[in-house]
């Protein structure tokens, strides 16, 4: 028969879940670079007046970006920028995360032993 656990025990498990480090950077890298290229599709498809510069102010991030510019073929290198760049912040968030709780629960590990030491 399995060993039941006691209810403080699963109200921690799921409090301070893991989160899967490959999963949320191809979450996060798959949503910036879907999320970039509409955008910069969005603004390509409205236009602009004659004279003025499509997307001047999205167009900036060519100033960290090589070769991303407001066109068609610019829209596809930046969407490969923000899924890179994407995936990196998400794989860094999840491995904080889990490092941050990991250190928590053995700080309250810690003190419960030591309390339960000092009522002795």
């Amino acid at each position: 028969m399995p060993k039941r656990r006691n209810a403080d025990q699963v109200l921690l498990m799921v409090a301070f879940a893991r989160v899967d480090a490959l999963a949320l950077a191809v979450a996060m890298g798959t949503v910036c670079a879907i999320g970039l290229f509409l955008l910069s599709a969005v603004l390509l498809i409205k236009g602009a007046p004659p004279g003025v510069p499509v997307g001047t102010h999205l167009g900036l991030l060519g100033a960290y970006w090589p070769g991303y510019t407001i066109t068609w073929a610019g829209s596809l290198i930046g969407a490969v920028y923000a899924g890179v760049s994407g995936a990196l912040i998400g794989f860094v968030w999840a491995v904080l995360w889990n490092l941050t709780h990991y250190l928590y629960i053995i700080l309250v590990v810690v003190r419960a032993h030591w309390w339960r030491m000092m009522a002795d």
